[in-house]
């Protein structure tokens, strides 16, 4: 588990707050009291679901930092509630990943789209029009 300080975060920089994958999507910075201590807001947007969150914390306070592997994938069958087969299409091994539930309905056979690799999890994200 890497750890990176938040004056050090940039925009589009991937953590993991709550547990869950976000990408940042500002950062702010304010200078408060007498002594000049400085707080930065960041940001964040769900990887998995497109959810908002914002923290607050000193500039030299840690989060997990995480590099997110995106990867090219085909659909080749269901496999259970909201699993499928994928091909991982720079390999061509085919394996098991979870699909999001509001993207379930859009897949087709043969369909091209986009996963991840978060903590041995893969997890499709996208599909490629």
């Amino acid at each position: 588990m890497e750890m990176i300080e938040i004056k050090k975060l940039r925009k589009g920089n991937c953590i993991v707050y709550k547990d869950r994958p976000y990408r940042v999507k500002s950062i702010g910075s304010k200078v408060i009291g007498t002594h000049s201590h400085s707080v930065t807001k960041v940001e964040l947007e769900g990887l998995l679901e497109k959810s908002r969150e914002s923290i607050t914390k000193s500039s030299h306070d840690k989060v997990e930092d995480i590099e997110m592997v995106r990867r090219r994938g085909q659909y080749i069958a269901p496999s259970g509630e909201n699993v499928i087969q994928v091909m991982s299409m720079d390999t061509y091994d085919v394996f098991d990943a979870e699909v999001l539930p509001e993207i379930m309905p859009e897949i087709t056979d043969g369909c091209s789209l986009t996963y991840i690799e978060f903590r041995g999890r893969r997890i499709v994200t996208e599909i490629r029009k």
